[in-house]
């Protein structure tokens, strides 16, 4: 599967809408959240799940902002389009 527009799009997705959480940002919380999901034959995101989270409200912001992704361009195999398991990082870092 393939986000409209690449990987540089996501990113740029994520970055745009994603909420720093307040209690992480009081306490410098900051790392990785790796999120595992299904992007659907249809292009839909479903089953977003924490595999490696870091703090609570970082994980619950990670699966909230992969829940918001718009449809992707689904995979396919053999020409007919599949639901595929996607594992994306979503890096939460302060500014020093």
């Amino acid at each position: 599967p393939t986000f409209p527009g690449g990987t540089e799009a996501l990113f740029k997705f994520i970055y745009d809408n994603i909420e720093y959480p307040r209690d992480a940002l009081e306490n410098g919380i900051e790392g990785n959240v790796v999120v595992r999901f299904c992007v659907t034959y249809k292009g839909k995101i479903e089953q977003a799940e924490v595999i490696r989270g870091i703090h609570p409200s970082l994980d619950a912001e990670a699966v909230r902002i992969i829940n918001t992704l718009p449809t992707w361009n689904p995979g396919k195999q053999a020409g007919n389009p599949v639901n595929v398991w996607y594992t994306l990082r979503v890096q939460f870092q302060l500014l020093k």
